[in-house]
């Protein structure tokens, strides 16, 4: 194959990489944490990760963002440094003697500096307290994720790829009376939300990491206009509508991830036309492998939550009301509301396929025209409208809305049929849609590696038919239950609170006997 200049952005990526391979790691002497109540904490963070249904690569940060809102309270900081690290390492998120002393410090000096920018934000601007407050929670837990365990090629590869599709995609015309930032900002999230499974609080630290580091009270106004426009921006339809693009053209730059940041491979390789296609195509194939694998995991991890969060409502919900409205459990029902969400997502996973080769030479192709100038046609994206034509539209609109009510009154009627009351029909219907959503992002995750249209036959078109009601019930409660998580919640306060407090004092009580010691 002949040898190709890289394009532009793809030059600025391998300085960037090289910059970074220069970095040597820190040495010095590294923290050790006590192992006393470490087993408490790992059975314990276990357990409210199965309760949440969080991506893992977000679930340090999550346990970072809770450490910090229980242990100190803008503007109050202290010295807390030490004793999130050996929470974490407790927790089984780090391991032990890895953490240089040094970055404690760092850690300590970094919270009372957002402490100080918190008083700056909350004294000379209109933004309430409250929303200051998650904003540098959130912002402070990614920071400090990145000092504890860093990851620089990621952070350079995110900025490649946001460069790469705002290059590339067909954007809105900006409406003249709205932020100049809007669609730049909507184009990030929906960058990081798809391509990188970033949460709220990953983007919000991205989108400003580069003006963090010298913030100063002068730029605080535009601090708060761009989180301003997080907030509003990142679930808007506007960005949802992005999320579909990119999500739906999205394989060739994950599968170019694996190859920047997580192969290991020097910068330099990149250079290498031949060599660069070759490990695509390689780390193509590892990723369907790694994809079957992931959803076994991620299906497992579903059951999971299913049966904890279906055991919870059925012993508080369920069971007590049976028995006081008719003296006697409805075992049917409550049989049936456990075993069905289980076997239902085992269906769904059991009809799950990855792509084959003819995908695998796509994605290369594809790769080749993002990296190397003059290897194709230019890439260019652009959001399809599979129905152009508005009456057709409003006929299937009207068949949806009649498919969208049958489906309930069918669902309404079986349950009746089978002894249902309402209680236990409206927990079955809860379960199933929120079963129909997690296998829906399932075999979506399955096709995020995928450039060709999956085909489908026509019981296929029937279940999505029948079954896409219950999918978009399933991620407006989804959606809810992120918002108002009621396990995490009661995990949060009547486990993790007392008994976090009551190791810390154990811990400390332990260390103060040690001092005493030392004394004679």
């Amino acid at each position: 194959m002949q040898p190709l200049p890289l394009l532009p952005e793809a030059q600025r990526l391998v300085a960037q990489l090289k910059s970074v391979e220069a970095v040597q790691p820190e040495t010095g002497p590294m923290y050790h944490a006590m192992g006393m109540g470490a087993g408490f904490y790992l059975a314990y963070e276990q357990l409210r990760n199965v309760a949440t249904y969080r991506e893992h690569h977000l679930l340090l940060r999550s346990a970072i963002e809770r450490f910090l809102t229980r242990a100190i309270k803008w503007p109050r900081v202290g010295s807390v440094a030490e004793e999130l690290v050996a929470e974490l390492t407790q927790s089984g998120y780090l391991k032990n003697d890895t953490v240089p002393l040094a970055k404690l410090a760092h850690i300590d000096a970094l919270l009372a500096r957002y402490g100080q920018v918190y008083v700056g934000l909350t004294t000379d601007h209109n933004v309430k307290r409250p929303a200051v407050g998650a904003w540098l929670y959130q912002i402070a837990s990614c920071q400090i994720e990145d000092l504890l365990v860093p990851n620089r090629r990621l952070a350079i590869f995110v900025a490649f790829a946001y460069e790469h599709y705002l290059r590339t995609v067909d954007l809105p015309v900006p409406d003249p009376e709205e932020d100049a930032l809007a669609i730049p900002i909507a184009l990030y999230c929906a960058v990081q939300r798809t391509l990188f499974k970033a949460d709220m609080a990953t983007t919000r630290y991205y989108c400003l990491a580069a003006r963090l580091a010298s913030l100063a009270p002068a730029e605080y106004g535009s601090f708060v206009q761009t989180n301003i426009l997080l907030d509003e921006l990142y679930q808007a339809p506007r960005t949802s509508r992005l999320v579909r693009l990119i999500n739906r053209y999205g394989a060739p730059v994950r599968i170019l991830r694996e190859v920047v940041v997580d192969s290991g491979a020097p910068a330099e390789a990149l250079t290498d036309r031949d060599g660069t296609l070759t490990r695509v195509k390689r780390a193509a194939q590892q990723q369907y492998q790694a994809v079957r694998q992931r959803l076994r995991g991620q299906i497992i991890k579903a059951i999971l939550f299913i049966l904890v969060t279906k055991t919870l409502l059925g012993v508080a919900v369920e069971v007590p009301y049976d028995i006081f409205l008719h003296g006697t459990i409805a075992w049917v029902p409550l049989s049936l509301n456990i075993v069905f969400p289980v076997a239902y997502m085992a269906a769904i996973a059991w009809s799950i396929t990855t792509p084959g080769q003819h995908n695998t030479e796509l994605v290369a192709d594809h790769v080749d025209r993002i990296l190397y100038d003059g290897a194709g046609g230019p890439v260019h994206y652009r959001l399809r409208t599979r129905v152009t034509s508005v009456s057709l539209r409003r006929a299937f609109n009207a068949i949806y809305t009649i498919g969208f009510t049958l489906s309930f009154g069918l669902l309404i009627w079986i349950l009746y049929e089978w002894g249902f009351n309402a209680i236990n029909g409206i927990i079955f219907f809860i379960f199933l849609s929120a079963v129909s959503f997690l296998g829906f992002r399932l075999r979506q995750s399955a096709r995020e590696l995928a450039l060709l249209d999956e085909r489908q036959g026509l019981l296929q078109t029937l279940a999505d038919f029948l079954s896409t009601p219950f999918i978009r019930v399933g991620y407006w409660l989804s959606d809810r239950y992120a918002q108002l998580n009621l396990v995490t919640l009661l995990l949060d306060v009547a486990i993790e609170l007392p008994l976090k407090t009551t190791l810390r004092l154990v811990q400390q009580w332990a260390s103060f006997m040690r001092d005493k010691q030392e004394e004679i």
